[in-house]
């Protein structure tokens, strides 16, 4: 038998290509990786957004408990502290703002827009402050050392009646248009002749048998351990929103600063609270109906979508847009980030430029 051998076919390698990519395959591989790269920057941006939002509510819902503590200790809310003056014994965004005497508007609802305060809350919950502002800390124009600075460094003594550490009833200051003032507050406990005047160091230095007067030290009611979400204000802009610096700017002067507490994105927490008259804090303000003045009349605090089992009707904003939310009626604060894109719009809810619809609100009773 005749065996013929088979020849095996294998494939003929290709002519006339060099090895490696054309132009176009280039091309190709690096329109890939320009589009994961773009995809990456995009999900990394967007994982830090939504990081961001949760830190700034955790922390604002850390203020509210603190507000509602503070509360319960004092039986109040703290005043809302603003800018008022920079003259003598004024304190640019530390004097205590009047409601009725506000001259942001001739209406209830047009004052309510802008009584708001960026120092309250560091003030207040924290402490923030020299023994002649809040009664704790340290001594006004007294260098540091032992018996000129209290430890721990923070808390605040008890405000007082007032709310605003004796500077509605200061018996160094006489006239009543100076009441409220940064610079008029916490004179001291025990009757003293003569009067020790405005920003005096002995300020709170009485003693009764050796003993401070002041009392118990109260807070702080939050704790930051993050020195970047405190700032200093150095001014304001024309919408009222603060010019700020932080501690590791190197600024001189920084303890000396009214202190906001900021959010993830470095901008000032806003406090809002329901209108009080005068100097009680416990009181409420009428409006022109004859119906307690609330929190859901301002508008930037209003939700952008609201839920159809919240929905309210309250002072129309300037688009003529009424609708408004029961739990911000009945809330008795309110706590404001601007959000990720870091601006509001006061005039309405729901703006053209949609800078409130990232707004992050919290209330408490």
């Amino acid at each position: 038998m005749q065996i013929h051998a088979r020849q095996n076919s294998l494939p003929t390698p290709a002519r006339g290509r060099a090895g490696g990519f054309t132009l176009t395959e280039l091309l190709v591989v690096v329109a890939i990786i320009v589009v994961l790269i773009g995809t990456l920057i995009v999900s990394v941006s967007a994982g830090a957004k939504r990081a961001q939002i949760a830190n700034t509510q955790t922390l604002m819902g850390s203020i509210s408990t603190g507000l509602s503590t503070f509360q319960n200790d004092f039986g109040y809310l703290p005043p809302v502290l603003g800018r008022r003056g920079t003259g003598p014994g004024r304190g640019e965004g530390r004097d205590v703002v009047n409601f009725t005497d506000h001259a942001a508007g001739s209406t209830i609802v047009a004052k309510q827009q802008d009584w708001v305060s960026y120092t309250t809350l560091a003030d207040y919950l924290i402490g923030y402050g020299s023994r002649g502002e809040d009664g704790y800390g340290v001594v006004a124009g007294a260098p540091n050392g032992p018996g000129n600075r209290e430890s721990p460094p923070f808390g605040i003594r008890a405000p007082g009646a007032d709310g605003a550490f004796g500077a509605f009833d200061a018996p160094a200051l006489s006239s009543p248009t100076l009441h409220g003032l940064y610079g008029a507050r916490n004179p001291m406990r025990a009757p003293m002749s003569p009067a020790v005047p405005p920003g005096s160091p002995l300020w709170n230095q009485g003693t009764v048998n050796g003993a401070p007067v002041e009392g118990k030290v109260y807070g702080p009611y939050i704790e930051l351990k993050d020195e970047r979400l405190i700032a200093g204000i150095t001014g304001y802009q024309p919408n009222g929103r603060p010019l700020l610096r932080f501690a590791d700017q190197g600024l001189d002067g920084f303890d000396d600063l009214p202190k906001t507490i900021v959010d993830y994105w470095g901008e000032p927490i806003a406090y809002y609270r329901t209108p009080y008259a005068g100097n009680d804090l416990r009181s409420a303000v009428n409006d022109a109906n004859g119906v307690a003045a609330n929190l859901g009349d301002v508008f930037m605090l209003r939700r952008w979508e609201l839920d159809t089992n919240d929905q309210s009707v309250g002072a129309p904003d300037a688009g003529g847009d009424d609708s408004s939310g029961t739990q911000l009626k009945s809330a008795a604060f309110a706590l404001l980030s601007m959000g990720p894109d870091r601006a509001f719009d006061r005039t309405r809810r729901r703006d053209l430029g949609e800078f409130n619809k990232d707004n992050i609100v919290v209330t408490g009773k």
